[in-house]
């Protein structure tokens, strides 16, 4: 049995995977809501998180992400294997120790970090261990986006998004972040200019712009924001053996050389419904000990302390 701690949109969409995959979900949620909706695609639900733990092997800590560290000390405490949501928690204090407990009951923590999943960048990290690109020196990674847009029906300003302390676009767009860290290495922020624009009533910071220094000398530049119309979210990369470009949303990857011309365009079948259903296949893998994360506890805590870093250099509240 899969515990899914949360039942909002990312909760209910891991749950149901599950389910697809064969596996008997408990979910919980203190709202009788939400749990309806996941009893109505066949799984069971608790109000209690202990019950749902109890008997799991493991657990998807989907729950609103000021509840996230807390959730992981549960599910590793009831010796569950942990799919642990973004961001890992919104400060390093004591998750050093949960994950050396973890280590030592070898259960696994995975980081869910979907856009590794995803095929371009698949590719992209292949053709960069190929040396396609040569010495890879600079990247621009960026996801513009209009935040209302996200769940129809719902009110931007009430949900997770909206806490200054622990929402806004730097911990809840960090699959960018992290997209620069896992091509090019985890990297040192060296600035950070984050804004509240005042355009959609929010409270926290909806955009925010990175400059990254990575192992090798290569540098990015994340831009991340709530309040672009119409949606971009596209990479690009150049190196001394060309540029490459993936446009995530269509699901194309381009590769020119020095001259100009085109030596790979590839576009891929799917959507992003298929790499969160690759990312949780390679989750249960991990923890029938076929397979190792992507991103584990460790690399997720990494990745933490540099956004705290980022926000902390744009002035933003701890």
């Amino acid at each position: 049995m899969i515990a899914v701690l949360g039942l909002g949109s990312i909760g209910l969409r891991h749950a149901r995977n599950l389910l697809a995959l064969g596996e008997t979900v408990m979910g919980f949620d203190p709202s009788p809501e939400r749990r309806a909706l996941l009893e109505a695609e066949g799984g069971q639900t608790t109000a209690s998180q202990p019950e749902a733990l109890s008997g799991a092997r493991a657990a998807v800590v989907a729950s609103p992400s000021q509840y996230h560290q807390t959730d992981l000390a549960a599910a590793l405490a009831a010796g569950c294997h942990v799919f642990a949501e973004k961001p890992l928690a919104h400060h390093p204090d004591g998750l050093g120790d949960l994950l050396d407990s973890a280590d030592t009951a070898g259960l696994v923590v995975f980081a869910a970090l979907n856009l590794r999943y995803h095929p371009a960048v698949v590719a992209a990290k292949a053709l960069l261990d190929e040396g396609r690109l040569g010495q890879v020196l600079w990247a621009r990674v960026e996801m513009a986006d209009y935040l209302p847009n996200w769940r129809p029906g719902t009110d931007h300003t009430k949900g997770y998004a909206n806490d200054p302390r622990t929402g806004g676009v730097i911990f809840d767009i960090v699959h960018e972040f992290d997209l620069a860290a896992h091509l090019l290495g985890l990297p040192e922020v060296k600035s950070c200019v984050a804004r509240n624009t005042g355009t959609l009533g929010l409270e926290s910071e909806d955009l925010a712009d990175m400059v990254l220094a990575h192992p090798g000398g290569a540098q990015s530049s994340v831009h991340i924001d709530y309040v672009t119309r119409p949606r971009r979210r596209v990479t690009e990369l150049a190196g001394t053996g060309g540029r490459l470009r993936m446009d995530l949303d269509a699901r194309r990857l381009t590769l020119h050389d020095v001259s100009g011309t085109m030596v790979t365009d590839q576009a891929f079948p799917g959507a992003y419904a298929d790499d969160y259903m690759a990312e949780m296949r390679a989750f249960l893998a991990c923890t029938h000990g076929q397979a190792r994360p992507l991103c584990d506890g460790r690399e997720a805590l990494a990745v933490l302390e540099r956004l705290l870093s980022a926000r902390e250099l744009a002035g933003l509240p701890s």
